[in-house]
């Protein structure tokens, strides 16, 4: 926050700091050039990807950078130098900007200074990372760089935990040769992003392991207006599941 209502910048502009400069100011600090997260200590706890992952991923027959360009109409990809594609969104944490607002936001222009400005931030994060952990080095991060001239009001919101099974497990080499039964292809063992953090607590509380196979295509569209869901897809999750508990039966 800035001043204590919208000022004419054409009069003040120059002497009182701007609050949507200061959050843009901010927000870019998160990433260098090259797609890194600027964050200290961001990567500390990261779990490396073990080769067989990468190597798997390498020797999936389809070339899933076109087609995510294809899917979500950007002109390029671009993304943490050093990783590729599948690794970056399968196996790396990620810093994001969700949501940034302030000043005058109507039709044609406004000469003013904003009073205020806001940004909503979420964290993806990977094995061995603490969500608590990585609330408290942003928080420490902004701080420490928060331009003169404006307060900054920090909310923390909650953190799901990561989440990861063991595809070598009785119970995931089982999926396997389920996914492989119902799709008659050979599975492919990915990592993804989607967030249910109540299945750390399965195994927290419970003891018990949960098998994440995933329906969905890139096309369903997730968080999106036209979300949807093939409903061949869902005879095949029939499929699966019968498949599944057989294989676990045996």
């Amino acid at each position: 926050t800035g001043p204590k209502m919208d000022l004419h910048s054409g009069i003040y502009g120059g002497a009182v700091a701007n609050p949507l400069t200061a959050m843009a100011r901010l927000l870019a600090s998160l990433h260098d050039a090259n797609g890194h997260i600027a964050i200290p200590g961001f990567y500390d706890e990261v779990l490396p990807l073990e080769d067989w992952e990468r190597e798997m991923w390498r020797k999936i027959p389809v070339n899933l950078d076109e087609e995510i360009v294809r899917e979500t109409g950007v002109p390029e990809l671009f993304g943490e130098k050093g990783f590729s594609t599948l690794e970056r969104i399968w196996a790396r944490p990620t810093a994001e900007i969700n949501g940034f607002g302030g000043g005058y936001q109507g039709q044609g222009t406004k000469t003013v200074i904003g009073r205020e400005a806001m940004a909503k931030l979420t964290f993806r994060l990977v094995p061995n990372q603490n969500g608590d952990t990585i609330i408290a080095l942003a928080q420490k991060h902004l701080e420490k760089i928060c331009p003169p001239g404006v307060k900054l009001d920090m909310a923390a919101g909650h953190a799901g935990p990561w989440y990861l099974t063991d595809p070598h497990s009785k119970y995931g080499e089982a999926a396997q040769r389920a996914l492989k039964k119902a799709f008659e292809r050979d599975p492919v063992l990915i990592r993804e992003g989607g967030s249910i953090p109540i299945v750390s607590d399965f195994r927290n509380i419970l003891g018990a392991e949960t098998l994440l196979l995933g329906l969905a295509l890139p096309d369903c569209r997730a968080h999106s207006p036209n979300e949807n869901f093939p409903l061949e897809n869902l005879d095949a999750g029939i499929r699966i599941n019968k498949a599944v508990l057989q294989e676990i039966a045996a």
